[in-house]
């Protein structure tokens, strides 16, 4: 898990030689930031990401069709080196692909733009990094202030796809609903308040990135912050049942960041049966150790169905271990939400239930 004290660490693609040792050479110099490998084609590019965790990748042009199957693995910051100008298309398309910027063409040594373009390239290079203190104070929609204490938690957790499956499903909300709501989408930290930005744009409701501290409200989204760990915990200073969320250093052996299990068991073990848990899309088995928790504890899993997956991996994992209630396509979870919510408030049997079946 990375820290705010750690060096930020750059995974180099297959450059141009000259330019790979210039950027080494650079880079070595800067006490924050850290070259971790040099991967020379695509499968060393993705393997190598997935095992050193880098926080930005700096590329050559020629490796841009490389990078769907980077993004599918491992959702990194991208920067680009070209040696000519890429076109508006060009960079449009790999935008898809998290390249955030470009890096000119190398200038010698002599060359009286030499000190600008190597003061250019790192104000590029420390762009990509967290930026968490400013990022978990922001609240990208600012709406009347929400005090009330939320009678469940809902924890939305996505991968692969998991953008645009939040979005839609944040779209669908009422304008008030009793449930606090938690997502963790597997995203580098410096997309997180991109996550936010396009979530408050698609509903009313207050939305702010998780930190340690943050209590949770009821009908206020909080956004877990890439590249980070959070778990839910009770509020020690409350004389009401009350909960919040803390940045945690414990790391989770081959998953990414933010956690899904992590976040799923915490809130588990802290509220128990008012813990409803969503598996959206995503790649591997992140949320299946966390739907086993939440419903050890009481609480109800859904998962997504495979028709409106983009990646079927995360929300299979849950199904075929026994531990989602319901598989639902993505247009119905909100309904459901609603109902789960409701349910607790007015103290009636939850919308539907299922045994639980060991994998």
């Amino acid at each position: 898990m990375p820290h705010l004290t750690s060096p930020f660490t750059i995974l180099l693609g297959n450059l141009p030689v000259f330019v790979r040792l210039e950027l080494i050479k650079l880079l070595r110099a800067q006490t924050d930031l850290q070259v971790t490998g040099v991967a020379g084609n695509a499968t060393e590019l993705v393997t190598m990401a997935r095992r050193l965790r880098p926080g930005l990748v700096v590329i050559g042009e020629e490796q841009l069709l490389d990078l769907e199957q980077l993004a599918r693995q491992y959702a990194v910051p991208v920067l680009v080196y070209s040696a000519t100008t890429l076109l508006g298309g060009a960079l449009r398309e790999a935008a898809r692909w998290h390249v955030y910027d470009v890096i000119k063409p190398l200038l010698p040594a002599n060359d009286p733009g030499y000190s600008d373009w190597r003061r250019e390239l790192l104000r590029k290079i420390r762009a990509a990094k967290p930026q968490l203190i400013a990022a978990t104070q922001a609240v990208v929609a600012r709406r009347a202030q929400v005090t009330a204490l939320p009678n469940s938690i809902v924890l939305i957790g996505a991968s692969t796809g998991g953008s645009a499956a939040v979005e839609a499903l944040i779209r669908s909300f009422p304008a008030s609903i009793s449930c606090a709501v938690i997502i963790a989408v597997h995203l580098p930290a410096h997309f997180t308040l991109s996550l936010v930005e396009r979530l408050s744009k698609v509903t009313t409701l207050p939305i702010a990135v998780a930190h340690t501290g943050t209590r949770l409200e009821a009908g206020k989204i909080l956004v877990a912050p890439g590249g980070y760990n959070i778990t839910v915990r009770p509020v020690s200073d409350s004389p009401w049942q009350a909960w919040e969320t803390a940045l945690t250093s414990e790391y989770v052996s081959g998953y990414d960041e933010p956690s899904i299990n992590l976040l799923m068991q915490s809130a588990a073990a802290t509220a128990g049966r008012k813990v409803l848990g969503v598996v959206l899309t995503g790649l591997g088995q992140d949320g299946t150790l966390g739907a086993l928790s939440i419903r050890q504890h009481g609480g109800t899993v859904l998962a997504q169905n495979e028709a409106t997956s983009a990646v079927f991996g995360m929300p299979k994992s849950v199904i075929d271990a026994g531990y989602a209630n319901a598989v639902l396509p993505l247009s119905e979870i909100a309904e459901f939400i609603q109902r789960f919510s409701a349910a607790l408030r007015l103290k009636r049997a939850l919308p539907i239930s299922a045994p639980l079946h060991a994998a």
